[in-house]
């Protein structure tokens, strides 16, 4: 008996190792200190302090756990994930965000929450729609 993996479920591990590995990365960089301040530090041109990094940790570790889970709950996850990051976009634009270090309301990380928001939206429904139409439910096992 072979386990099969949604798209939600495989997008979800693969986008929650990246954010982890992002939020380790980028305590190499900012360290510990200055935790919700403007540390100028940048990761790949994108902002980030130590609370931002934690926020990476919890998102990767959020979309790791959601990728276990069954198909449905993992769609679910991304759903909300991606309201999540539109959501932070929103406050990104409306210069809200310098808790993580983003103090420019057209900063590059907006365009990123966008982008992250709609592909987590989109894996969320695209694998829901899949999923209908195999009739195979919350299962992601096949005999």
């Amino acid at each position: 008996m072979g386990t099969e993996r949604s798209i939600a479920q495989l997008g979800a591990a693969i986008v929650g190792v990246v954010y982890v590995g992002a939020g380790l990365i980028g305590f190499a960089i900012t360290g510990f200190g200055g935790f919700v301040t403007d540390t100028g530090d940048t990761l790949l041109g994108f902002d980030i302090n130590p609370f931002h990094n934690v926020v990476h940790l919890g998102i990767g570790a959020y979309l790791l756990l959601a990728a276990r889970l069954g198909r449905t709950a993992t769609e679910g996850a991304l759903i909300g994930g991606g309201i999540f990051y539109l959501l932070a976009a929103y406050l990104g634009f409306e210069n809200r965000l310098q808790i993580i270090s983003i103090s420019d309301a057209l900063a590059s990380d907006q365009f990123l929450h966008i982008a992250s928001g709609v592909t987590a939206l989109g894996l969320g429904l695209v694998s829901s729609l899949v999923g209908r139409s195999e009739g195979s439910g919350d299962s992601v096992q096949k005999a």
